[in-house]
């Protein structure tokens, strides 16, 4: 995602990425502000988490800043998961992909308002890491 997105001119002139972890609670939520936050983040990354996958908590605190006015124009959610979780029933109110690594099995399915992306592993980490 970082790939694609300092890619685009115009990404680092005024942004605002928030990057959530989860599990079944909201881990951690480091946002963005320009490249220079964005190169610090990437460099001491820790994975937070590893419990049971409820997706719901994730999009609860999402729509929690969106109503709180923490977005100016939120462009969507992208989730990274393995897709082993309980999904929200009802559509939020942004666009909405989950993401999978390929590792060989099918992805799972996702909820029908979703959009579903499977990256191969290159494209996952484009620096091979």
């Amino acid at each position: 995602t970082y790939s694609v997105l300092s890619e685009s001119e115009s990404f680092f002139r005024k942004i605002q990425v928030h990057i959530i972890q989860c599990d079944e609670k909201i881990q951690d939520d480091q946002v963005i502000h320009n490249e220079k936050e964005m190169e610090a983040y990437l460099s001491d990354f820790t994975i937070r988490g590893f419990g049971g996958t409820d997706f719901r908590p994730a999009f609860s605190y999402v729509d929690k800043l969106l109503n709180m006015g923490a977005f100016q124009r939120l462009r969507g959610l992208l989730y990274f998961t393995d897709g082993k979780g309980t999904y929200p029933k009802k559509k939020p109110a942004y666009q909405t992909a989950f993401l999978f690594l390929e590792d060989g099995s099918p992805a799972p399915d996702v909820p029908a308002w979703a959009m579903k992306l499977v990256l191969q592993p290159e494209e996952f980490d484009p620096k091979g890491r």
